[in-house]
């Protein structure tokens, strides 16, 4: 059995890896600075709000299409 070198739609596993360990460490960050009672200013607010939005909807699309796929 050969292995699969892309994700779901053609990403390639690396990217999502990639992906996933920068928003490790940036997560990290923000942790990091919220414990030291540092303002995490308005770029890093924003960014937040943008990952949680897009990890959000990525995981809604999921979860539609695998209910669509199960009936």
């Amino acid at each position: 059995m050969s292995e699969k070198n892309e994700y779901h739609f053609g990403v390639s596993n690396e990217l999502i890896w990639s992906s996933h360990i920068l928003m490790g460490l940036f997560f990290i960050y923000v942790g990091y600075e919220v414990i030291m009672k540092q303002k995490i200013g308005v770029p890093v607010a924003l960014t937040l709000v943008v990952l949680g939005a897009l990890a959000g909807l990525y995981h809604a699309h999921l979860w539609y299409n695998s209910a669509r796929h199960k009936s």
